[in-house]
């Protein structure tokens, strides 16, 4: 028998496409193709938005990483991420890359799309830009 006051919490989940407000984590550059290119080590979200402009918005240039805020976010289903399960359904006849295949992501641990979706959500994350216009 376990005791629960020694189980460790569970970890917070991150939503791998957050507004700069709500970043914490700079977890990639869109590259002139329209694909993340993502950084690794996991590195502050101000190293991202302190190179911010006021030309265009951050989240057109990078993603940007930050705690799920769940009922808060429009994507909320009231039981998971909406747009997480999106974007892995329309990736989903592409198997999804094998497990050593996956990019270099340095929230996957916490991400609450892989949390949720598995491969599939890695396969179409870097697909995704989040441009805050």
């Amino acid at each position: 028998m376990t005791d629960a006051a020694h189980q460790p919490a569970p970890p917070e989940r991150m939503c791998p496409s957050t507004p700069a407000a709500n970043a914490t984590v700079f977890l990639g550059m869109i590259t002139p193709a329209g694909r993340v290119a993502y950084v690794t080590p996991a590195l502050p979200a101000e190293v991202a938005l302190a190179q911010a402009g006021a030309d265009t918005p951050v989240e057109s240039r990078y993603r940007l990483a930050g705690p799920c805020v769940t009922a808060k976010c429009g994507f909320w289903t009231g039981a998971h991420c909406g747009l997480g399960e999106r974007m892995a359904a329309s990736f989903q006849e592409v198997a999804g890359p094998a497990e050593d295949d996956l990019p270099r992501c340095a929230i996957r641990r916490t991400c609450r799309w892989y949390a949720e979706q598995g491969r599939a959500a890695c396969a179409a994350c870097s697909h995704v830009v989040t441009d805050a216009r």
